[in-house]
């Protein structure tokens, strides 16, 4: 499926690797201010500074078999082009303790935004849940969820700073593509005002890998 484009400047993100040499990604989007047309250095630029600060704030929340392998960004240049940036990855998540044997538990970040649409708020699932984490089954320790809303707004902080050449500015957010199941004319970007952790534990099927049979 093709990646639907998003407002002029705006920019779709994806960090990506493998646990338990199953795939995973975490999306976002950004909205650039530019001094003028976004030049490719300068989104490489902007993507390698993108991942590391990713690995800098979510690394200490993810269990080491979390491995990095990619951060592809496409831009959304004025006059229906684009800029793809592709920057390869190392390393992998730092924290200690033994892994939950599932490959589709995660912890979640909800991310605060002035809008609301049915069905809530966007969220990062991010992958690699060590079993300390856990209280029950189902729902994360006071500790973790205090220590994943600590990396969630660091890593917003983070990237409302990134700046590079052309690129002077940067907000991290979403985009509404449709609005009461009518897809929009043009797009619209929402500015993130800040991250909650859910207790309860996530689940992405989609990581166990497909049906065997």
């Amino acid at each position: 499926m093709a990646t639907r484009r998003g407002p002029d400047n705006s920019v779709r993100i994806a960090i990506g690797g493998t646990m338990n040499g199953i795939a995973w990604a975490n999306v976002f989007y950004c909205q650039l201010a530019t001094s003028s047309a976004i030049i490719q250095a300068d989104l490489d630029t902007w993507t390698t500074a993108f991942q590391a600060a990713y690995k800098t704030r979510f690394a200490p929340v993810q269990r080491a078999e979390v491995l990095y392998a990619l951060a592809k960004a496409v831009c959304f240049t004025p006059g229906i082009t684009q800029v793809t940036s592709s920057i390869a990855m190392t390393g992998a998540g730092t924290e200690a303790g033994t892994l939950v044997s599932d490959n589709g538990v995660s912890k979640v970040v909800s991310w605060l935004s002035p809008v609301y649409w049915r069905g809530g708020k966007p969220r990062t699932y991010l992958p690699g849940v060590a079993v300390t984490d856990v209280t029950t089954s189902t729902v994360l320790t006071g500790a973790a969820i205090t220590a994943v809303k600590t990396a969630a707004g660091n890593f917003r902080t983070d990237i409302n700073a990134l700046t590079a050449g052309t690129i002077t500015g940067t907000q991290l957010g979403f985009v509404s593509f449709s609005s009461g199941n009518v897809p929009r004319g043009t797009p619209l970007f929402f500015a993130f005002s800040g991250a909650t952790v859910h207790p309860r534990l996530g689940s992405q099927r989609r990581r166990l890998g497909r049906w065997t049979n």
